[in-house]
């Protein structure tokens, strides 16, 4: 780190370097070192422009929230008009079980020429009333989803509102030395404590050329290789919009499966990663779509039982 003589401010040659960062060395993987030192950088220039150390860390994240975020605002009513496509989609594993099962039971079953049902008609009844609660439960579950989606939502647009962007002109600037060298200890120096949220585990491996390995170029050429390439990949760690640091395998199942748009475990805030669509609603058309075909196939595989 060298800090520039009119520190805490700049010439206008120099603006913005209050604190020059230059990396001699490191082990972590030039995307992730990339990404940390121009997180570290755009920290100092906020500072500099005038920004409060909270503000200039929250702001100089990498990954930012969708820029489309305004659009899901324009509709006050938006939870009501969800109802409907979430009704087809009939969401939730055990809604899906109880739904085949009352079409097991409504099939007649056939001894010799005579078809006959096989439950009784109170029986089809208790099923049916079973599965109008289960879907109205999964139902509610998404409508709490949507109504938490857009609070955060708000929350996100009235703290962006917050940030007067046309005041931090560099008449006020702030020392960011300090700021600069905790964001180092804490996000960088410390980086291989970080916990992947959802299964708890160290987000780096400890050995330093595994996670190189993770993030380097693919020279697989056999089936083999390729399955075990898949397999490792599921461990890559991954920085979302939060700023916590996932599994790669544990961010795609905490993003593709029930339930969508739920906060982080750590801080609480929800989760965006660009890899990922935002929308809760394409989410669960993506998974609805998959439970399908699953049922598909083991439709298919029955008949050969």
């Amino acid at each position: 780190i060298t800090i520039n003589d009119n520190y805490p401010t700049t010439t206008n040659q120099e603006w913005g370097k209050a604190c020059k960062i230059v990396v001699n060395k490191t082990n972590l993987p030039t995307k992730i070192e990339a990404r940390l030192t121009a997180q570290a950088r755009d920290i100092v220039r906020r500072m500099q422009d005038g920004m409060t150390a909270k503000d200039a860390f929250t702001t100089s994240n990498p990954i930012r929230a969708p820029k489309g975020m305004d659009q899901f605002m324009n509709q006050s009513d938006k939870v009501q008009q969800t109802q409907k496509p979430l009704k087809g989609q009939h969401k939730g594993v055990d809604a899906l079980v109880h739904a085949r099962g009352l079409r097991q039971i409504n099939d007649p079953s056939a001894h010799g020429k005579v078809k006959i049902k096989v439950k009784s008609m109170e029986g089809r009844k208790e099923t049916r009333r079973e599965i109008g609660e289960s879907v109205g439960n999964e139902i509610a579950k998404g409508l709490s989803a949507e109504a938490k989606e857009m609070q955060w939502l708000a929350e996100e647009k009235a703290r962006l509102a917050g940030y007067n962007f046309s005041d931090f002109d560099g008449t006020n600037p702030q020392p960011a030395l300090l700021s600069l060298v905790i964001f180092l200890i804490e996000k960088i120096q410390c980086l291989h404590k970080e916990k992947c949220p959802v299964c708890d585990e160290l987000s780096l491996p400890e050995d330093p050329t595994i996670l190189t390995t993770l993030y380097s170029t693919s020279t697989v050429t056999t089936d083999k290789e390729k399955k075990a390439r898949r397999q490792a990949r599921k461990k890559r760690p991954i920085q979302t919009c939060c700023g916590c640091w996932y599994h790669h395998g544990c961010l795609n199942k905490f993003m593709t499966e029930p339930p969508f748009g739920a906060a982080c475990l750590t801080d609480g805030r929800r989760v965006y990663h660009p890899d990922w669509p935002a929308d809760i609603q394409e989410l669960e058309r993506a998974w609805a779509q998959r439970q399908s075909k699953l049922r598909e196939i083991e439709d298919a595989a029955m008949c050969f039982l």
